[in-house]
């Protein structure tokens, strides 16, 4: 059934391209003697590109109707709960939970009054896997606000995932929706007020669609509303002064209905709270407990089978138990080290574990430098048991390492696939400068080809060449970040026939222009011919186009919400969908490229016959105008085309070893093998301390 309806869909497309050429064929066989000319081959590609570009945009996924504010929040719940549901199962996070306990913090300065934060004494505490209790416990707090700390690899963000996904599952529909947030993401200079931010964050994590003629969308007003949980992830990952003024800014910009979870090391907390002088507001703060060697034994014997009386786990354990192993209590006394010991010799059935009470018994560092050196491997053989992988360990080491060294080198904590190829170019500033000159050169004439072809065929080779290379090249910086949600053009569409035909003012301004446009079009009608009076009208319809966009503009800031038809929330947004995304509009532009030539080109002609003065024809003055025209057409057409860019950056460094030609597929199997996450659009690293491990391995080898 499946098959059927893509080669249903297949020959729709097909006959929608082959009908104009075949109308196009059999026009010029019969007007034009059969003599083929260049304005009948641009005009059979366009009427073909547009067809397959009207298609292929109906052919994406229509949006939902908007909704009430109450429908709203309960599909962006759903949308969060699937897409960390997944996440879960990939990071493992699942059955059993590794028991972590959580109590109140002894440190009283990190936290406000206790009779704003809740009823009773102690107000949140419990244990990683009974997050039933937890959650209550979180539902009880006056404000329901919530600071997750610890140390590194104590289970900071995953007591927040699993708190999030609790909420979500057992909320009412008058409950706010958790969603994660990665707090280092957070520009306070460019959006001071904390609701804004967050509505701009979801919105790109949600695929939200915006509200034509300026209203809010429904980011906008959830998170006016307080009905967006932000679950503020990795605090202690901002510079010391960032971290301040968040807090800051968090103290003076929550309203009393603003519910909130934040995570962060306990020292970098610390410091943000002397810094600012002040606690977060209403804000219980919780830290965790060691895990004890007990514990730790218990979770590592329910990974294990049934063991025979001569198995070297045994030992392993007793010591553990006993005191003996004191580096292995050390290690697994967190989350983190607990976990790398089951992935490097649990999930490795032929791994041999008697060198944790042996070689590395009373030294905790190098048996935490051991686990991390190992883990790689430990992952991929674990994974290879359930299924083939393209990569072997001294490839993925290798290319892990390098993302690594770009992490450290960018901004932030997130991976970016349009920022990784530029950041992967050499060092050196003037190799850097070449390939970027070549990258982007080469991403330019791939748009400028077709556009020279089809403005080639209507106004001749001069033209063609001189607007096809201009359009191209002067649209190659027009976007530095790529779309991260398909169009919904249906939608879009019908939103604005609605409000078209709401705005009677305006269309009677433009009924207006177009009559005071009718004298100047009569006299040219009468001076010059028909060509010329169909140019005035239509210029005088383009300048009363103008003033009805400039007067939409002026008063979209006193734009208010239906919140009874509140754009939806469409998808959750991942990497992998926005490469898929970008991928896709390539070809879109390059169908764009061929109509706009084509359209270019005849009406470059037609103004050329319509004009009472006749053209020039020195080609040094069509090369001027193909210049001119595609120059201001290629900054206009605001392209995104960072997959195209992020490609041919691929070709230059996949043989120099800099980065996998497969890049996406790489991270896509470094997500799975539970290295990286994924935080909207972006990849990050998973745990801090690997990344620093990592990191500091590729640096001294790190090639110029």
């Amino acid at each position: 059934m499946v098959d059927g309806r893509k080669w249903r869909t297949r020959l729709l497309w097909l006959s929608s391209v082959l009908l104009p050429v075949v109308v196009a064929v059999t026009a010029n066989q019969v007007y034009d003697d059969g003599v083929w000319s260049g304005p009948w081959t641009a005009g059979t590609i366009a009427a073909a590109v547009v067809s397959a570009l009207v298609l292929e945009r109906f052919q994406r996924v229509t949006a939902p109707s908007p909704a009430s504010v109450t429908d709203t929040m309960k599909t962006l719940a759903e949308l969060v709960e699937q897409r960390w549901s997944d996440e879960v199962v990939t990071r493992a996070l699942g059955d059993p939970p590794i028991p972590v306990s959580w109590h109140m913090t002894r440190r009283t300065k990190l936290m406000d009054h206790p009779h704003l934060i809740a009823d009773r004494e102690p107000a949140v505490m419990g244990r990683s896997d009974d997050i039933k209790a937890l959650s209550a416990a979180f539902r009880s707090l006056r404000r329901r606000r919530l600071v997750i700390t610890g140390g590194g690899g104590t289970g900071k963000t995953t007591l927040a995932i699993q708190l999030m996904l609790h909420l979500i599952r057992t909320r009412a529909d008058d409950e706010p929706v958790p969603v994660l947030l990665p707090v280092a993401d957070w520009d306070v200079e460019v959006h001071p007020r904390f609701q804004d931010w967050v509505a701009e964050r979801v919105r790109t994590d949600y695929a939200a669609l915006r509200t034509l003629g300026g209203k809010r969308d429904g980011a906008d007003v959830l998170a006016a509303r307080g009905a967006i949980l932000p679950v503020l992830d990795g605090l202690d990952e901002l510079p010391e002064p960032a971290r301040a003024k968040v807090i800051a800014k968090l103290s003076g910009t929550l309203m009393e209905r603003d519910q909130l979870i934040v995570t962060s090391r306990i020292t970098e907390y610390a410091e943000a709270i002397t810094a600012t002088r002040r606690p977060l507001k209403a804000a219980a703060v919780i830290a965790p407990r060691q895990l004890g060697p007990d514990v730790a034994a218990d979770y590592l014997s329910s990974h294990l089978p049934a063991l025979p009386a001569s198995s070297a786990w045994h030992p392993v354990l007793r010591a553990l138990r006993e005191g003996t192993a004191p580096a292995l209590a050390g290690v697994t006394s967190t989350a983190l080290g607990l976990w790398m010991v089951r992935a490097v010799y649990i999930d490795r059935p032929d791994s041999d574990p008697a060198p944790l009470v042996t070689e590395y018994a009373a030294d905790e560092a190098a048996l935490r430098a051991h686990l991390l050196d190992n883990l790689l491997d430990a992952l991929l053989t674990a994974r290879t048991a359930i299924g083939p992988t393209a990569w072997d360990s001294a490839k993925i080491t290798k290319w892990t390492r390098r993302l690594a060294v770009l992490q450290t080198g960018s901004d932030g904590p997130d991976l970016a696939w349009w920022r990784l190829t530029d950041q992967a170019l050499p060092a050196s500033r003037a190799r850097r400068a070449i390939a970027r000159t070549w990258i982007e050169g080469l991403s330019g004439l791939v748009f400028a080809l077709p556009a020279a072809l089809t403005a080639t065929l209507t106004y001749g080779p001069v033209f063609g060449c001189a607007f096809g290379l201009c359009y191209g090249l002067s649209a190659v910086e027009a976007a530095r970040t790529p779309d991260f949600a398909p169009l919904r053009v249906r939608q879009r569409l019908q939103d604005f026939i609605r409000n078209t035909r709401s705005d009677v003012r305006q269309l009677g301004v433009l009924l207006l222009a177009g009559v005071t446009g009718l004298p100047a079009a009569s006299v040219s009608l009468f001076a010059h011919g028909w060509k010329a009076g169909l140019g005035s009208l239509l210029a005088a319809l383009g300048v009363a186009w103008l003033a009805v966009r400039m007067m939409r503009l002026k008063g979209r800031d006193s734009a208010l919400p239906d919140e009874d038809r509140l754009p939806p929330f469409t998808a959750a947004v991942t990497p992998q969908s926005t490469w898929r995304v970008n991928r896709s509009l390539v070809g879109v532009q390059l169908m764009n490229a061929l109509f706009i030539g084509a359209a270019v080109g005849f009406g470059v002609d037609f103004i050329n016959e319509a004009s009472p003065v006749p053209p020039s024809p020195s080609p040094h003055v069509h090369g001027g105008m193909g210049v001119v025209f595609g120059i201001v057409l290629g900054m206009v057409n605001k392209r995104q085309h960072m997959w195209l860019k992020s490609t041919i950056a691929l070709l230059h460094l996949g043989p120099s070893g800099r980065l996998p030609f497969r890049l996406m597929r790489f991270l896509h199997d470094l997500h799975q093998l539970g290295v990286l996450r994924t935080v909207g659009p972006f990849y990050q690293f998973r745990h801090a301390e690997l990344h620093d491990h990592l990191a500091a391995a590729e640096a001294p080898g790190r090639s110029p």
